[in-house]
C-alpha cells in the first residue's frame, strides 16, 4: 500500500524542478540574444542542438541547489503536513532557486567582459577586495552594476513572484497523513528510488563508472568552444570550478626573450603538403616497461609485446620517451594539441572552453577526414566531447560498435575486437584522413577474453598478461590493414597513455612514471627506421607529424618537431612541482620559491637519489630555470587570455 499523500508531494517537488528548468532555458535565451553578436553562426537547429545538450547541466546545477529541498521532501514521516515544515522547504525553493537564476541573469552581462561563464575567480576577485577592506568599492561597483543594468532589478523581483506563486501552490495542505507499517516501507523504498535518481541526475550520467560532467563535457554538443557557454549555465560553472586552482599570470620575460626560451609558434619549411594518411594509437597504460626493445640493458628481460618490438626495428623511436601526465584524461590534450597537464587536468579546468587549434582542426583545413576510436561507451571520460573540441568530427565509441556480447564487462570492448572494427571503418573512410584508437583491455581488473586463456605467458603481475593480449590485439588489426590500398600510404604513431603497474627500479622513480613508447611507423618510409637518444614527449607528437606532412603554415605548439636534428629535446610533467628532463639531467622546480631545488643525473643516477645541483655549472642551472620559467609564463599567460591558437 502506497501513501498517496507522499506521492503527491513527491509530484509537486517534480513540478517544481520543472519550471525551475523552464527558468533556466528563459535565462538562456537572455544570454543569447544579449550576447547575439557573439553567436553569429546560431541559427534556430542549432539553438535546438544546445537546448537539448543543456538539460543534462541545468538539471544537474538545480538538483545541486535544491538538494536540501529534495532531501526534506522525500522523509516519509507526519512532519510533512506541518505548516512550519512546509513552510521552511518553501522559503529554501524560492531563495536557493533566486540565487541561481541570479547568477545566471548577472552572467548575461558579465559575458562580454570575460567570454566564458563565470568561474570561482569570479567569487576569489570580491574576496580577495573583502580580504583587503575595500567594501566600498564593492559597493560602488554594485551601485554602477544596478545604473548600467538596472533591468536586472524588476527581472529578479518578477522571479522572486513566479517563485512564491509556485511554492504557494504545490504546498502540501492536508490536516491528516497516516504513515502504517506497510506504506512507510513502500515509502522508504520510493524515497531510495528518487534519491538514486538524483544522484544520476547530480552526475549528470546513468553510467556509475563515467566521472561526473564537468564544463569540459558540454564540448560533446558544441560546434565550437563559444558555444559551450551557452550550453552550460552559471550555477554549474561556479559549482564545478570550485576547487579548480587558477592560473596565476607570470611575467618572467619580455615578450622577445620569452619567444627565444620558448618558441612556441611553428612554421616549418616545406615545398608542398604530402597528405599521407595519419593514425594515432594509443595504448591503455602501456608504459616502456613492459617492451623488450626499451629495456635490452636488463639482464634476461624479454618483455611483453613482441609484435611491437618487431614493429620498432623499423620505425623510428627514442630511448627517452614521456607522457606529459598520469591518468587518461591528459593523453587527448598532451598528443593531439600538445596542451600537457600541469598543476590539474587540462580536460577537468575552466581552460578546457578555451579555442584549442588541435590536429584535427589543422589537418580539416586541409581535406582531412577526422575520426577518433575508443571501445568504451561513449562519453567515457569526456573522450568524445574533448575531440570535439579540438577538431574531430566523428566518434566511434561502444555504442557505435553496438554489440554488447564483445563488452569485456567494465571498461569497453574487447581490445581484439574493437581494433577489427576500426580497421574495417577505416577502410571505408575516404583519404586523406586523420584517425585516433584508444585501446581498452590493459587495464584493472586485469581481464582477457576466455579464448585466449593460456596463450600468453604469466609474468610478475596479471597486467603483463593483459599487455601481451593487446598487442596481440595491434598485430592482428596491422595483419587485417596491411594490404588496403591505404596502408602504405599511411603514417602510423603509437603511444600510450600513461604508465601502470611497476616491478623494474628504472620506473619507479620521479621520472620513470612517466616512461610511454612513442613510435613512428611509416610502411613506405625506410628511411623513418631510426633510434635516437633525443627526449621526446607526448606534446611533441602533434608537431612532429605536421613536419612530417610538410605542413607549412603558422601553428601553436608547446612541444617540438622530434625530427628536428638542431633540437635535442627535453620533457616537463608536473608531479608536486614541475619537472624538467633535459640534456642528461631532471631537473626540480619549486613554483612557490621560484627557484630549482634539485638536479639529477638521469644517465648515472636513474632512481634519482643524488642531488648534483651544487656540481652544476651555474650558467646551466639558469639556462634550465630560464626554460621552466618560459613553459610556465606561456602557458599560463596563454590560458588566462585564451590565446592558445592563431587567429585566421
Amino acid at each position: 500500500m502506497i501513501n498517496s499523500i507522499y506521492i503527491k508531494s513527491i509530484v509537486k517537488l517534480v513540478v517544481r524542478i520543472s519550471v525551475i528548468l523552464i527558468l533556466y532555458q528563459f535565462c538562456r535565451l537572455l544570454f543569447f540574444f544579449y550576447n547575439l553578436h557573439y553567436f553569429p553562426e546560431i541559427h534556430l537547429i542549432d539553438y535546438l542542438r544546445i537546448i537539448q545538450g543543456s538539460i543534462r547541466f541545468d538539471l544537474s546545477a538545480i538538483l545541486y541547489l535544491n538538494s536540501i529541498i529534495i532531501v526534506l521532501t522525500l522523509v516519509p514521516s507526519r512532519i510533512l503536513i506541518k505548516r512550519w515544515y512546509q513552510n521552511v522547504i518553501s522559503r529554501l525553493f524560492i531563495y536557493c532557486n533566486l540565487i541561481g537564476i541570479l547568477a545566471n541573469i548577472v552572467d548575461v552581462f558579465y559575458y562580454p567582459f570575460s567570454k566564458r561563464r563565470m568561474t570561482n575567480s569570479f567569487i576569489d576577485e570580491f574576496s580577495s577586495s573583502l580580504l583587503y577592506n575595500e567594501k566600498k568599492g564593492i559597493v560602488r561597483m554594485g551601485l554602477e552594476f544596478c545604473k548600467d543594468y538596472w533591468f536586472v532589478i524588476p527581472l529578479l523581483i518578477i522571479t522572486f513572484y513566479i517563485l512564491s506563486y509556485i511554492a504557494k501552490k504545490t504546498e502540501i495542505n492536508e490536516k491528516e497523513v497516516a504513515f502504517t507499517r506497510g506504506n512507510l516501507f513502500s515509502s522508504f523504498l520510493i524515497s531510495t528510488l528518487c534519491l538514486t535518481l538524483v544522484v544520476f541526475g547530480l552526475r549528470g550520467s546513468f553510467i556509475m563508472k563515467n566521472r561526473p560532467i564537468t564544463i569540459s563535457n558540454a564540448g560533446v554538443y558544441a560546434k565550437n568552444p563559444s558555444e559551450i557557454s551557452l550550453i552550460i549555465n552559471t550555477p554549474f560553472s561556479l559549482m564545478r570550478t570550485w576547487t579548480v586552482q587558477e592560473l596565476e599570470r607570470k611575467q618572467y620575460f619580455t615578450d622577445s626573450d620569452l619567444t627565444n626560451y620558448m618558441p612556441i609558434v611553428k612554421l616549418y619549411k616545406g615545398e608542398g603538403m604530402t597528405k599521407k594518411n595519419i593514425v594515432v594509437i594509443i595504448l591503455e597504460s602501456m608504459s616502456t616497461e613492459y617492451y623488450g626493445f626499451y629495456n635490452q640493458e636488463l639482464k634476461d628481460y624479454k618483455g611483453y609485446t613482441p609484435f611491437l618490438d618487431s614493429l620498432i626495428n623499423h620505425s623510428y623511436t627514442s630511448y627517452n620517451c614521456f607522457a606529459n601526465g598520469t591518468k587518461s584524461i591528459d593523453a587527448i590534450p598532451s598528443i593531439l594539441a600538445s596542451i600537457p597537464a600541469t598543476k590539474f587536468h587540462f580536460s577537468l579546468s575552466k581552460y578546457c572552453t578555451n579555442k584549442i587549434d588541435g590536429i584535427g582542426s589543422i589537418l580539416k583545413k586541409e581535406g582531412y577526414q577526422t575520426s577518433f576510436f575508443h571501445g568504451a561507451p561513449n562519453g567515457s571520460m569526456g573522450f568524445e566531447s574533448m575531440n570535439n573540441l579540438l577538431g574531430i568530427d566523428k566518434y566511434y565509441g561502444m555504442d557505435d560498435y553496438n554489440n554488447n556480447s564483445d563488452f569485456d564487462g567494465v571498461w569497453g570492448i574487447w581490445d581484439d575486437k574493437f581494433f577489427a572494427y576500426c580497421a574495417d571503418k577505416l577502410t571505408n573512410i575516404e583519404e586523406p584522413f586523420f584517425s585516433g584508437i584508444f585501446s581498452c583491455s590493459s587495464h584493472h581488473p586485469f581481464k582477457i577474453p576466455k579464448e585466449f586463456k593460456n596463450k600468453f605467458r604469466k609474468g610478475k603481475h596479471p597486467m603483463h598478461e593483459c599487455v601481451q593480449y593487446s598487442d596481440y590485439s595491434l598485430k592482428l588489426f596491422f595483419e587485417k590493414i596491411k594490404d588496403e590500398k591505404w596502408f602504405d600510404n599511411t603514417l602510423f604513431v603509437i603511444t600510450a597513455d600513461h604508465t601502470n603497474m611497476s616491478f623494474e627500479k628504472k620506473y619507479q622513480s620521479a621520472t620513470g612514471i612517466f616512461r610511454v613508447p612513442i613510435i613512428f611507423y611509416d610502411p613506405s618510409n625506410k628511411r623513418l627506421n631510426q633510434k635516437s637518444n633525443k627526449i621526446i614527449q607526448q606534446i611533441d607528437i602533434m608537431p612532429s607529424i605536421l613536419s612530417y606532412l610538410n605542413y607549412n603554415k603558422p601553428f601553436i605548439s608547446l612541444g617540438n618537431n622530434i625530427f628536428d636534428n638542431n633540437n635535442n629535446g627535453f620533457a616537463i610533467n608536473y608531479n608536486n612541482g614541475f619537472l624538467l628532463i633535459i640534456d642528461d639531467k631532471v631537473v626540480m622546480y619549486n613554483e612557490i620559491k621560484e627557484r630549482i631545488d634539485k638536479i639529477f643525473n638521469i644517465t648515472e643516477d636513474m632512481s634519482l637519489k643524488q642531488n648534483i645541483l651544487d656540481n652544476v655549472e651555474s650558467k646551466d642551472i639558469i639556462k634550465y630555470k630560464h626554460k621552466i620559467q618560459a613553459f610556465i609564463q606561456t602557458y599560463n599567460n596563454r590560458m588566462i587570455n585564451n590565446t592558445m591558437h592563431l587567429e585566421n
